[in-house]
């Protein structure tokens, strides 16, 4: 709630409804409808608000196995819109598709300089010996909630993380990989196209265990 009302302010929206109200509407929906282990979304318009749920599809198994990256198609601009968790979800749509269509989970977008971004639902993240490695908040990425608790996460444990450009050339170096989002907390990665990365990783390990 709180990142959505600060993109209402960044991107000077004129929404009618408060914080408080919304908040309210969200629990009188969710005990109207007993809503349950699910995944739970409201929409804001300018005269009104959608709110919408889904089931929550990660299994055991595909945490055991991890996520099949692909190179999206698509090059990313640095609009600001990015940024923001909005309805233009076009890109991430067709990424998600041509992934699927590839025989893979999900893909990774990259800007026209071949710097790596994030995937078309989450942040991701780069293991070098017991270091952390992930693409700035400068770039036109989304600042996912499950991001940041990580990054906090690693504050705590003394673990460093550097926040930088991570080029597309350079994902061979890296000793593991692994994203984020609210809903799948985090998965590790398998592979990136041809890339295979190890199924486990102490770091990755002592990170999830704090989630």
């Amino acid at each position: 709630m709180n990142r959505m009302f600060k993109s209402i302010e960044s991107l000077n929206l004129n929404i009618k409804y408060h914080k408080e109200f919304l908040t309210q509407a969200i629990l009188n929906y969710i005990d109207d409808n007993k809503i349950k282990n699910k995944a739970l979304r409201i929409t804001v318009f300018d005269e009104g608000y959608n709110i919408s749920t889904r089931p929550i599809t990660y299994s055991e198994e595909i945490y055991n196995k991890g996520f099949k990256l692909t190179i999206s198609p698509i090059k990313r601009g640095d609009s600001i819109i990015y940024k923001h968790k909005t309805t233009n979800y076009y890109e991430n749509i067709y990424t998600k598709k041509y992934a699927t269509e590839n025989n893979f989970d999900d893909g990774l977008f990259v800007n026209y300089e071949n710097i790596i971004l994030e995937c078309s639902m989450s942040n991701i993240f780069f293991i070098k010996e017991d270091k952390i490695y992930t693409p700035h908040d400068e770039l036109p990425i989304l600042n996912g909630i499950m991001k940041r608790k990580i990054l906090d996460i690693c504050k705590k444990l003394n673990i460093e993380v550097i926040e930088g450009e991570i080029k597309l050339e350079d994902i061979n170096n890296f000793d593991f990989a692994f994203i984020s989002n609210s809903l799948m907390k985090a998965m590790k990665i398998s592979q990136i196209d041809k890339i295979a990365y190890p199924s486990n990783n102490e770091v990755f390990e002592k990170i999830i265990s704090y989630i």
